[in-house]
Order: structure tokens, then C-alpha cells, then sequence
């Protein structure tokens, strides 16, 4: 089901009491060192209460003095970021918690960078799944960036595309705010920037979906059209099976960005996967992928210089992180003396004792979910909880996410034992509504 756009009256998801002790949570246990968590934990109440006036009466801002400006360094890459205060840190979080539930189901399926069960490994995935099923659509790719993509997106145009999601009349101003922090472009480092640069590239990447090269793959849950065009937040691949319609898309994209004012760097690259892809961390060829050079690099240094059995430990862990998503076995074993094995090649399953099913994903409350497009892939019965027994444990996908809810509800446990005596009635797409009744109580159904 598609979510009608723009949307009005956000306000009371972002400021209900679970959105802002979940987003004070998440940017508390994120600090880096403990005596910082320690320091702002008792003040918990107090940070939710101001956050719920400013937000709901729309006078939450970040300004300038509320944040530090720092030179970091990532790989090869220099770049300077804003550090904003905790509290705003918090009221942000809450906001962007609800647009991107909202926002991130209009972006086309291929992107993957900042959005939740979306990251590098599982686009990497992705492209190795295309290539074992296509390979000979997938002979030549072109690969580019763009130039200083954060620091050239236009902040006009950026507000433009946030009306065509959101029409709240409190909430655009919060927003807007996000988007002129910086004298041009967006902050690198409030958390907004990274939901507002996929959703400025988005009219690109639904125009490229729709000319590149497409297949249709069956999966347990029916057919799936997949495009042969991948972005991770600027960076950008496009395959084909030969030369001359590969071109025509690379100018296709360089003329859709130059609508928004951007363009590509002059390192663009167009080559036969033969020769291999170097993207999301990996080197990708027509039926392997390795580990990029200057990760294998900064590992063995790592290691060789390391004394600590702890820290050792901890490089390691992350290194073989990135090795057990590609074929890497070999290179695991020299530099770290251990023998790694692929889960798949043990034959090792489980069988619950007490019959039930096992789902996947997180189990979330059904108020997280409310308004939002869902389907639904299965249930078990009989589920005994700290708050009952005879509940069901309801197996989704948010998106690309894998999630579970618990219900006590005898109007959806009916429906749902009537949809499985239905033939192929799992899955099915469905929004889940919230009805108050009586004194202060709710009820959740399904339409």
C-alpha cells in the first residue's frame, strides 16, 4: 500500500512518550565513553519534558553555537563535521525516527546507505545475487561519485523536495532548520543529513530505474522486478551488457543531477566486471569478491604492530566482519593464524523443542507501526509472554526489514487463523490502524 503524500500532523508520533525516551536511549549508549552516559542518564525526565514542549510547539531549533566543528579523518578521506549538543542530538533523532518511517518507503529498493537493515553488506549482497543470476546483463558497469555532494546540494531545492513528503505547517520550520544550519549545503554530522541526501537523489534514482536494464526474479513471496542500478548514498553503479547502452545511462544520470546542480568527479569509471568492481568495501568480479587492498592493508598493520590480547580481539572481530561476506577464507587465515568457516557449509539447523516458529527481526510495539505499510508473512499461536499467555507473535516486513509483533487482540487473532485457511492468503500487504474507545484504551486492526 502506498503512503499519500505530503503528510500532515507528524507532531504527535514525534513527541508520544516511546519515540523520545527510545531517541534519548539510543544517543545516550552511543557516546563513546561511559562517564559521558553516566552524566546525562539521571537527567533523562528532564531532557524528554523540554524536548515534548519544544518539539510540539515547534520552537525546537539547532543553532550554530549548538554545535562543535571537527576535522576528521576517515581512510583517505578529510573532511569537517558538526558535533551538535546531546540534546539536540536526541531531538533530532526523534524527529528523523518518524519522517524516515514515512519517507524511506518511497525510495526505490537499490540504495542502501543509513537506512536501517539496509547497509553496505547487504547491497553488497545484492549486486553478488544480480551477477549469479544475470551475468550477462551485467558484462560492463560504470561507476561514479559526486563532487562534494553534501557541500552542492542546493538548500532550496532540498526544502522543495521536503514538501513534496511532508505539509505539516509545525514541523516544516524544524525542518528547514536542518537544511540551513550550514551556510551551503547539508551539515555532515546532524543526523538529518543523512535521510535528506537519500531523498534528494531519489527523483534521480526513479528516472534511472526506469530506463536501466531489469530482471524479474521469483522469490518465496512472489515476483520481484530488480534493476540493475545501485546507489550508496553518492556513489553510483549502473550495469549492462554492452558498452554503447551503458554510455547512454551514464549520460542519462549526469543529465538528471545537473537539474539538481550537481555533477559527477572526473574519476568515473567504465570497465568490464572482469576487470573487477571496487565498491562498499569489496572488489567484486563476475562469481567472487574480495576484500579492498587498503582494508586488507590497515588490518595486517593493525595486527602486527598490536600488544594488547584485548584489542588484538577487537581488530580482529571487526576484520573478520568484513571477510565472512566475501571469499576470503584464505586471507583470514594468513593474517590472523584462525581458520574461518561459512555457516553454510556446516549443515547445522535448529528444531525448537516446543514446535514453534522462529521469526526473524526485532519484535517492536504494534504503536511503532501504526500508519505505516507492512506485509505480513506468518504468525504463531500460543506464545506465552510476560504480559499473558495465548498471545501471537506476528512475523512483517517494514521495508526491507525483517520485524515481529506480539498481539492479544481476539479481532486480529481471528483474522489472521481465517487469512491462513485462505489459499496463498501469507503474505499480504496491509496498514495497521490505531481506534481509541472507552476510557483511554486502543485497539490495533488491520486495513
Amino acid at each position: 500500500m502506498e503512503i499519500a503524500y505530503p503528510l500532515d500532523n507528524l507532531i504527535p508520533e514525534i513527541v508520544a512518550d516511546d519515540n523520545l525516551y527510545e531517541s534519548f536511549d539510543y544517543v545516550i549508549s552511543h557516546l563513546d565513553f561511559e562517564d559521558q552516559r553516566a552524566k546525562y542518564r539521571p537527567f533523562r525526565e528532564k531532557y524528554v519534558n523540554r524536548l515534548r514542549e519544544e518539539i510540539g510547539t515547534g520552537t525546537f531549533r539547532v543553532l550554530r553555537s549548538d554545535v562543535r566543528d571537527l576535522h576528521v579523518k576517515d581512510g583517505p578521506k578529510e573532511r569537517d563535521v558538526q558535533a551538535p549538543k546531546v540534546i539536540k542530538r536526541v531531538g533530532v533523532h526523534a524527529i528523523m525516527v518518524i519522517i524516515e518511517r514515512y519517507t524511506y518507503p518511497s525510495l526505490i529498493k537499490n540504495t542502501a546507505a543509513s537506512i536501517k537493515g539496509r547497509g553496505m553488506h547487504w547491497l553488497h549482497h545484492i549486486v553478488e545475487d544480480d551477477l549469479e543470476n544475470v551475468p550477462s546483463m551485467m558484462r560492463f558497469y560504470h561507476q561514479s561519485d559526486i563532487e562534494h555532494y553534501y557541500d552542492n546540494i542546493d538548500q532550496g531545492l532540498m526544502k522543495q523536495e521536503l514538501r513534496k513528503y511532508v505539509c505539516d505547517e509545525i514541523l516544516l520550520p524544524m525542518l528547514d532548520n536542518f537544511v540551513e544550519l550550514m551556510p551551503n549545503g547539508l551539515s555532515k554530522g546532524l543526523r538529518s543529513s543523512q535521510c535528506f541526501a537519500n531523498l534528494f537523489l531519489s527523483p534521480v534514482d526513479h528516472v534511472m530505474v526506469e530506463y536501466c536494464n531489469k530482471y524479474t526474479m521469483h522469490t518465496d513471496v512472489g515476483e520481484e522486478v530488480r534493476s540493475l542500478y545501485y546507489r550508496y548514498c553518492d556513489d553510483t553503479v549502473i550495469f549492462a551488457s554492452d558498452k554503447k547502452v551503458l554510455w547512454k545511462l551514464r549520460d542519462l544520470y549526469v543529465r538528471e543531477i545537473a537539474k539538481l546542480g550537481l555533477r559527477i568527479k572526473p574519476n568515473e569509471a567504465l570497465r568490464p566486471i572482469s576487470e573487477g568492481l571496487d565498491y562498499l568495501g569489496y572488489v567484486q568480479f563476475e562469481d567472487y569478491s574480495l576484500i579492498r587492498k587498503r582494508i586488507k592493508q590497515n588490518a595486517a598493520r593493525k595486527l602486527h604492530k598490536i600488544k594488547s590480547r584485548k584489542r588484538r580481539q577487537e581488530v580482529i572481530g571487526s576484520f573478520k566482519g568484513m571477510a565472512c561476506h566475501a571469499d576470503c577464507k584464505h586471507l583470514f587465515y594468513k593474517l590472523t593464524g584462525l581458520k574461518m568457516k561459512k555457516f553454510s557449509e556446516m549443515g547445522v539447523t535448529y528444531t525448537p523443542e516446543d514446535g514453534k516458529k522462529r521469526f526473524p527481526g526485532n519484535t517492536v510495539r504494534l504503536s511503532s507501526i501504526t500508519n505505516v505499510p507492512i506485509v505480513v508473512l506468518d504468525y504463531e499461536k500460543d506464545m506465552k509472554t510476560e504480559n499473558g499467555d495465548d498471545r501471537y507473535l506476528v512475523s512483517f516486513k517494514e521495508g526491507e526489514v525483517f520485524k515481529k509483533f506480539f498481539t492479544a487482540s481476539k479481532e486480529m487473532k481471528q483474522i489472521l487463523d481465517k487469512i491462513s485457511d485462505i489459499e496463498d492468503g501469507f503474505p499480504f500487504e496491509t496498514v495497521i490502524r490505531s481506534e481509541h474507545f472507552g476510557e483511554n484504551k486502543t485497539k490495533y486492526i488491520f486495513t
